[in-house]
Order: C-alpha cells, then sequence, then structure tokens
C-alpha cells in the first residue's frame, strides 16, 4: 500500500541543527594582490575585485589545522543538541593527513565515541555528506548523523606563478578562503529533507586540481596548488545545468515559483546573478556571502 504523503514526510531526515566556525583573520584583496609575483611583476591593484567582486575571505592561523576548523563548527552543534551521535562524518576537500581519515582526529578532539568516515568530494563534499547520512538516518542504521567540515585552502593558493599562462590557471585560487560547517541529520525534529539528486561529468576531472598528495604527484612540490580552467569549467556548469535543474524539479514536483530560496556554490559575486537569469529565478531569493567570505567550497542546495 502506497504511504499518504504526511506518512512519507514522517520517514524522512531532517536537518536538526547547522554551525559555522569562522576564523578571526579577515583577509582584504590588497593583502593577497601584493603576494602575487609573476616573474618578478605585481599584479595589478584591484584586479581581484575586478574580476570577482570579492572583498574580504577569512585565513586560519598557521598553526591550526583542517580539524580544529571542522571541531570548532561540530562543537557549537554538540553544546547545543542533547542528542547522541551515532556517528561523524568529515566532509571536506582538505584534510589534516593522507592517513589516517580526518574524521578520527575530528572524533579525538570531540570526544566522542562512535563511527566515523570522511568523504571528499571536492566543492560537493558537504552536501554529498548529507546525502548519505540521510540515507543512514532513513534505512535506520543510524539516529543522529553529525556532519563535520573543515576548509583549509589558504595552504593550496600559489602567489608565485611561472608565467602569465601559469597565472590564468592560478587566478581562481585567489578567492579562496578558510571556514568550518557542521550539520546534524536525525529524525522527527527539524527541517525535512524532502529531495536530493547529483550527478558527475568525470571526463572533466583535470578542470579544477590540486594534483600534489596523490599517486599521480606525490613528490611534485609544484602541484601541491590549486589549479583551474575556469573558463572552461564554467561553459560546462551551463551546458549541463539547464538540463539538470529541469530534472530535479520534475522529480521533486516543483516549480520555479515554489521555490523561496537557493543557496549555490559561489567562485565569483556574479555566480548567483547569472544562475538566476539562466534559469529565470529571481535573484533576490539567492543567498549572496562571496564578497565577505570568497570561496570556502561548502554547501550548496535550494529551499522549497
Amino acid at each position: 500500500m502506497e504511504l499518504d504523503v504526511k506518512s512519507k514526510c514522517m520517514t524522512k531526515a531532517t536537518i536538526k541543527s547547522v554551525a559555522v566556525y569562522l576564523p578571526e583573520a579577515v583577509i582584504h584583496n590588497n593583502q593577497i594582490e601584493k603576494k602575487i609575483n609573476v616573474g618578478g611583476t605585481m599584479v595589478e591593484h584591484s584586479i581581484l575585485e575586478r574580476l570577482f567582486g570579492s572583498k574580504t575571505r577569512r585565513f586560519a592561523e598557521t598553526e591550526m589545522q583542517v580539524s580544529d576548523l571542522a571541531y570548532k563548527a561540530a562543537k557549537k552543534i554538540i553544546q547545543a543538541q542533547n542528542s547522541p551521535i551515532d556517528l561523524l562524518i568529515f566532509a571536506a576537500a582538505s584534510s589534516d593527513l593522507i592517513e589516517p581519515a580526518t574524521a578520527n582526529i575530528v572524533q579525538a578532539k570531540l570526544g566522542l565515541n562512535c563511527p566515523v568516515m570522511d568523504i571528499k568530494n571536492a566543492c560537493n563534499s558537504f552536501v554529498s555528506a548529507i546525502q548519505v547520512a540521510s540515507a543512514f538516518v532513513e534505512s535506520g542504521v543510524y539516529q543522529n548523523v553529525l556532519i563535520a567540515c573543515g576548509e583549509k585552502l589558504s595552504e593550496v593558493i600559489n602567489y608565485n606563478p611561472k608565467s602569465n599562462q601559469h597565472l590564468m590557471k592560478c587566478l581562481a585560487g585567489y578567492s579562496l578562503g578558510d571556514a568550518g560547517a557542521a550539520m546534524l541529520i536525525g529524525k522527527d525534529s527539524g527541517s525535512n529533507i524532502v529531495y536530493q539528486k547529483f550527478n558527475s561529468w568525470g571526463e572533466y576531472w583535470n578542470l579544477c586540481t590540486i594534483e600534489g598528495g596523490g599517486s599521480l604527484a606525490y613528490r611534485d612540490y609544484d602541484k601541491y596548488f590549486f589549479e583551474c580552467d575556469a573558463r572552461h569549467l564554467r561553459n560546462v556548469f551551463f551546458d549541463k545545468m539547464a538540463l539538470f535543474v529541469a530534472q530535479c524539479l520534475v522529480e521533486a514536483d516543483w516549480e520555479i515559483p515554489q521555490i523561496d530560496c537557493v543557496v549555490s556554490h559561489q567562485v565569483s559575486e556574479n555566480t548567483t546573478a547569472q544562475i538566476a537569469a539562466y534559469l529565470k529565478i529571481p535573484a533576490d531569493k539567492f543567498i549572496t556571502t562571496f564578497s565577505k567570505y570568497g570561496n570556502p567550497q561548502q554547501r550548496q542546495y535550494l529551499w522549497h
């Protein structure tokens, strides 16, 4: 027998709590621009704001680890919630070490006694973790799953590109920032997660990389920096986005006017305006944070 709509909603996982941690150091564009040196040539003043629309971002202190950023966000949830944590997921592009999983280190700092795992999926790490966590909760395997994220991307910025051509690959890195975030996924109380859908076009994997640290370039120091073919990546995004979003709306049984809020991954201040125009969603329904916080690579979803 098919469950009625109310029963279906009751079986869904919910977002019970959300928390963030922002490092204290506010870094302005001019501080970044003064560090960029292309073969002895400095970049033009105010170029970052003209290119990206960025003004500031947050950088963690040198001694602060990725796990510390995640810990500081997750600790807020633990202190505010009485729910026992059944599973801890660390979800980020960054990590303390190649091995062990950073989730183990976050677990030790939080004093938790539960299973842990890492989910690493670039900019989608956090939302991928939401899907995994909600599947665990809805299947009854776990009751309360804590997702913790720490991104310390300030360490992968290349301030010394070898040429103007190389500068173009390093350019997107000058928008990166640091932050921590956490979310508690459970049942019964909170905001229902009513629909999720993901896709990947793996043939474009090399458009946005940090190659060092894996078997491809384990000992090549020059590969430990963020590089991105931003123009090509943008073209792929707009080529794939419309059909993908249309499929999502059909499957979720939503229409554009029903969308109240859009939180998108922002790689420039113009990102939200471009997506809004392309999808014909009013721009004032988008949450914009880029000019203040840059691109810490966390969270993108629709709210209905």
